[in-house]
């Protein structure tokens, strides 16, 4: 994935992380993902006083792209202050990921200006994650994804989602 895309994606979650409805936690948490078709969706953290009904910005924003007819994840993004995934949310981006989707976890830090970006899988983030495809709940070839992707030669450009 190039550059441009990659700040693309992180510049939608930061967009996204202030829109963040937390105050409870006052703890805002942007994300946004990339789907096989290049469009970009955001999320953020909607908490609730029913603390068990919050949900996280990384499953606000592959529920963005689900809404919008996209189910195969190229890349996911959180930012945040110290933003990890929940195993939830873990649990949730495998639903769309293939063993190639990046995870781009994006720290602000204590004062919100410094940013470090730390690159990974979402498989690497939760080990023996519950795979539907391997259990057999999804044929060979399904048709939401969960199948390895060829991406030699493809390029791809971002777009943003429409509202």
């Amino acid at each position: 994935m190039n550059k441009k895309t990659v700040r693309a994606l992180i510049e939608a979650a930061k967009r996204a992380r202030l829109k963040a409805y937390c105050p409870y936690s006052r703890y805002p948490i942007g994300a946004a993902v990339l789907t096989d078709s290049g469009r970009i969706f955001p999320g953020a953290n909607v908490e609730n006083a029913s603390y068990g009904l919050t949900i996280c910005g990384e499953r606000t924003a592959v529920a963005n792209a689900v809404t919008h007819g996209e189910k195969s994840l190229t890349a996911v993004c959180v930012v945040g202050k110290s933003p990890r995934p929940c195993g939830a949310c873990r649990q949730f981006m495998i639903e769309f990921s293939t063993k190639d989707t990046w995870l781009y976890i994006v720290d602000l830090g204590g004062d919100g200006r410094r940013e470090s970006v730390n690159r990974t899988r979402v498989f690497a983030m939760l080990p023996g994650a519950f795979d539907p495809l391997e259990a057999g709940l999804l044929p060979r070839n399904p048709t939401n994804l969960l199948k390895r992707r060829s991406r030699k030669g493809a390029k791809r450009r971002a777009r943003p989602a429409r509202r």
